[in-house]
């Protein structure tokens, strides 16, 4: 009897934890309004994934809960990698762009170092210091809220 009841919530526990969905791009139930992502009229929590950004063949998937960016962002392309976390509306983590890394707390830069393939130290310690003097500049934004907003013309972007 112990053995069933330990098989039956092990199932049920992945059954549980596997209840992600994924929707891939262009899909005509799933639409922004307010800054808010919907599917099929109601707030969407899930992974949305995209190729082909401006012919490139990029790809594209990002975690979406209760509606709102919420997770990790990848933009992955021949030329360029761009990927990034946001929790609770700020960037929190390793933010990779070239090969550039960032590890942020609450928006803020805590340290930029290179992993040596592309960019050197020198190169990430400039660019680090563009970004933290221009926080929500035009060619980086560095604040989540920002990205949020980007995520969100992507994804208009790969659904028309």
């Amino acid at each position: 009897m112990k053995k069933l009841l330990l098989i039956f919530l092990t199932y049920l526990l992945v059954l549980t934890c596997s209840n992600s969905r994924t929707v891939k791009l262009p899909d005509k139930n799933l639409e922004i309004k307010d800054n808010t992502v919907y599917y099929k009229n109601e707030l969407y929590t899930g992974i949305i994934s995209g190729t082909d950004i401006n012919n490139n063949s990029a790809r594209f998937k990002a975690e979406i809960k209760n509606g709102i960016v919420d997770g990790k962002v990848e933009l992955l392309a021949s030329d360029i990698d761009f990927i990034y976390n946001v929790t609770d509306g700020k960037l929190n983590g390793e933010i990779s762009v070239l090969d550039i890394i960032m590890l942020y707390k609450d928006d803020v830069i805590q340290k930029c170092y290179s992993n040596a393939s592309f960019a050197t130290q020198q190169m990430a310690d400039a660019f680090c210091k563009v970004a933290k003097e221009n926080p929500d500049g035009e060619s980086f934004p560095t604040t989540g809220k920002e990205l949020q907003k980007r995520t969100l013309d992507i994804i208009k972007r790969l659904n028309n």
